[in-house]
């Protein structure tokens, strides 16, 4: 059957990463992933499994069934014989791929074979060593087409060269706001996958601090909702009014800085506060960043519905916001405390 997905703009393109994601980790063996996070990720011996990585490189120097990927730069030098879903700033498929390729980022550059191929990016670029042998569907700055498409090629962009061959080419050129939007789209995709680094990092390097807020997020959610949007809306005219003033000017200062880390902290560990209640209501275990990533994926889509992910962003971040403020008041006398 031939892939018919088409794709208007870089938001559908970013919609269809993130649901992609929910299906991985949402599959019964989902727990059976392999994990991998760092600064510098590398696969140098064959996986016989997903893969699910992420970090500042991420380099496939092996085989492996499937994978995964959310980084700065991701090389892919191995067979894989699934399917890629990847998410960066950099990315170079290298070698074959036996399912689908589904990428966004800056600079995507594919030179090995694959089944189909929905893109968005910066600059995409299909090397002549390139066969897609169904669809492949482009949205992008400047797309270039050297490879052999054999089913359809569907261009989105405001640049297309094509020196390579499609069965049929379905190209309009991109105008102005909808390269602006493009570069919104990409620019908000590495922002959602600094926060998703951001969160492992906390859970990995801060754990019993991590788990103290989402306890607190599950424990009170309307009570921490309610508080969190009360003392937002109480920081911001605080702030405000002290920044006015010469000598409230280095407090506001300081305390805008802590306001905006507590309000980026928040939606991570609502994520958190989600995926376990959903590892809990399907009954089975796992560990913390699958829990973690389960979350975050489920909640990065529900922001993304029209209007009603408005709200639902203002109610995660007074949730977390209020969860922060209860767990720090509470431990308030340790935290000012020094030690011996």
């Amino acid at each position: 059957m031939a892939f018919e997905l088409t794709l208007g703009d870089g938001r559908r393109m970013k919609r269809l990463v993130l649901i992609a994601l929910v299906f991985v980790f949402l599959l019964p063996h989902a727990q059976a992933l392999q994990m991998l996070s760092g600064d510098q990720v590398s696969v140098d011996s064959p996986i016989d499994d997903d893969v699910f990585a992420a970090g500042g490189t991420v380099t496939i120097n092996a085989p492996v069934s499937g994978v995964v990927i959310a980084g700065g730069n991701i090389i892919i030098n191995a067979p894989v014989s699934g399917d890629v879903f990847a998410a960066g700033g950099k990315i170079a498929v290298n070698s074959d791929v036996e399912g689908k390729i589904v990428a966004a980022g800056g600079d995507i550059d594919l030179s090995g074979d694959a089944k189909n191929a929905v893109i968005a990016g910066g600059n995409v670029n299909i090397r002549p060593t390139t066969v897609i042998s169904r669809d492949a569907v482009i949205s992008g700055g400047s797309v270039s087409n050297a490879g052999t498409i054999v089913g359809n090629l569907t261009v989105r962009a405001e640049n297309f060269y094509n020196t390579g061959s499609a069965g049929s080419v379905d190209f309009k050129k991109s105008e102005g706001p909808q390269r602006l939007q493009q570069l919104m789209n990409v620019f908000s995709i590495l922002v959602t996958i600094g926060f998703f680094i951001l969160g492992i990092i906390l859970l990995r390097v801060f754990p019993a601090q991590f788990f103290s807020v989402e306890e607190e997020v599950r424990k009170s959610p309307v009570k921490n909702t309610v508080v969190g949007f009360l003392l937002i809306l109480a920081s911001v005219i605080l702030i405000a009014v002290l920044a006015v003033t010469l000598v409230g000017f280095p407090i506001a200062l300081i305390m805008g800085m802590l306001f905006i880390i507590a309000l980026m902290l928040s939606s991570l560990f609502v994520s958190f506060a989600v995926g376990r209640t959903i590892v809990n209501a399907l009954k089975f275990e796992t560990n913390d960043v699958v829990i973690f990533v389960i979350g975050f994926v489920i909640l990065s889509i529900l922001f993304r519905i029209p209007y009603a992910g408005v709200l639902i962003g203002i109610v995660a971040l007074s949730l977390g916001f209020g969860a922060i403020v209860y767990v720090v008041r509470e431990n308030w006398q340790s935290i000012t405390t020094s030690s011996a």
